[in-house]
């Protein structure tokens, strides 16, 4: 009785060393075909084309009016021109609360064989959150019509190059501006900017914080996203406010009444189109002979690679400017 049992318990013993055997093959096996579902996975994705660091030495910098000069008064004394399309207007709307992260100083263009690099610079952060809290971006003139047709916008940026939270927006109706680019047209009811493109391995743009600056963006955009065109106007945005692509230009959509005014007037202050800054564009790639609306018009002065800005150009004929950036002679 006693031999019977024991030959019994063994017996049981080795079925279970059986089984236990059986699950741990099986639980091998799923985990071989799960490293090698992954391994497929990651032979198939294409890498996006990555930017690299850009250049400390810019090749071009665009200086902004400054709205801080008379924050504290709630209004500005230069650098918004709302009949064509130069804002110049980082305030809440009705009570003109100064807000620094949407306050563009200056901008700035590098580049290397792949990229563009563009650097906007902030008064300074969000006091409240302590970031930048606005939309940022760069628009494109490559037509050289003063029409916009590609923009590049950003959100949320960490210091860390990032595809996230960045969209291209692109206006297949050639409709942005209007019939006169740049100048406002009352009644214009057309849309602005109504699509947006899907980046592809070497169609894309980054953006990111500077590293050593928490004010200021940058944002990367490849040539080959630009269709490798080597002339363009660019010109940057701060947008706290609207941030309605689709409404460009935004003072085609906006009558001077209904969008207020930072400057002490009849307009005065900012309504419906509020929180916003933006710069004239500069002309890259090319020396532009006659005036192009929304263009920078300028003059050196003595810092290389600075160059002193109209900021309230008038479009009659080449070389006229009704106001200067501060520090021109």
């Amino acid at each position: 009785m006693h031999k019977g049992r024991y030959i019994g318990m063994l017996l049981l013993y080795v079925l279970l060393l059986a089984a236990c055997g059986g699950k741990q093959e099986e639980a091998k096996t799923e985990v071989i075909l799960t490293e090698k579902t992954t391994m497929v996975e990651e032979s198939t994705a294409i890498p996006y084309l990555a930017p690299g660091e850009p250049s400390p030495e810019a090749e071009r910098i665009l200086e902004d009016s400054d709205a801080s000069l008379k924050a504290s008064e709630k209004r500005v004394i230069s650098g918004d021109n709302f009949l064509d399309n130069l804002y110049e207007r980082p305030f809440t709307s009705l009570d003109m609360d100064y807000q620094p992260d949407l306050n563009i100083l200056t901008a700035s263009i590098s580049s290397d064989e792949f990229f563009y690099y563009f650097t906007i610079v902030l008064d300074e952060v969000d006091p409240i959150s302590g970031t930048l809290s606005g939309n940022y971006g760069v628009e494109f003139d490559r037509t050289q019509s003063g029409r916009g047709d590609m923009l590049v916008m950003a959100a949320s940026p960490t210091t860390q190059w990032s595809m996230n939270n960045i969209k291209v927006y692109i206006d297949p109706d050639i409709t942005v501006g209007g019939t006169k680019p740049i100048v406002a047209e009352a009644g214009y009811d057309e849309n602005g900017y109504t699509d947006t493109l899907e980046m592809t391995a070497e169609k894309v743009a980054w953006a990111r914080l500077v590293p050593e600056d928490p004010n200021a963006i940058q944002i990367a955009v490849s040539r080959a996203l630009l269709q490798n065109a080597e002339e363009f106007l660019w010109g940057a945005w701060a947008d706290g406010g609207v941030k309605d692509p689709s409404l460009f230009d935004y003072d085609d959509h906006f009558g001077p009444s209904a969008a207020g005014s930072p400057v002490k007037g009849e307009d005065y202050p900012v309504k419906e189109l509020a929180s916003l800054d933006n710069t004239c564009r500069l002309p890259y790639g090319f020396e532009a002979t006659s005036g192009i609306p929304g263009m920078c018009l300028s003059i050196p002065v003595a810092r290389p690679g600075l160059s002193c800005y109209c900021v309230r150009p008038c479009f009659t004929h080449a070389g006229c400017c009704l106001e200067w950036s501060a520090g021109c002679k």
